[in-house]
């Protein structure tokens, strides 16, 4: 059974993630609370625009797998011709 934790630790010099409090191992700066929320919380997604494109400079590859609604077949683009 795995329990899913919505508060990490994250050192501010070096980004390293624990699920512990306490003094980073790589720095030593002491590490600060994040609370992520729940799974389903919309601060979570990422940003998007009235019709629902993408509004970040991250790479699609990157974003899909944390947001897979964003994932869409492509629009028509005028009528089909044979």
């Amino acid at each position: 059974m795995s329990v899913e934790s919505n508060d990490v630790y994250m050192c501010e010099r070096c980004f390293s993630v624990a699920t512990d409090p306490g003094a980073c191992p790589r720095c030593g700066l002491p590490r600060r609370h994040c609370d992520l929320g729940a799974a389903a919380d919309t601060s979570r997604r990422p940003p998007t625009d009235a019709e629902g494109r993408l509004l970040s400079r991250a790479p699609l590859w990157w974003v899909l797998p944390g947001a897979p609604y964003l994932r869409r077949p492509p629009a028509a683009k005028g009528p089909v011709r044979n």
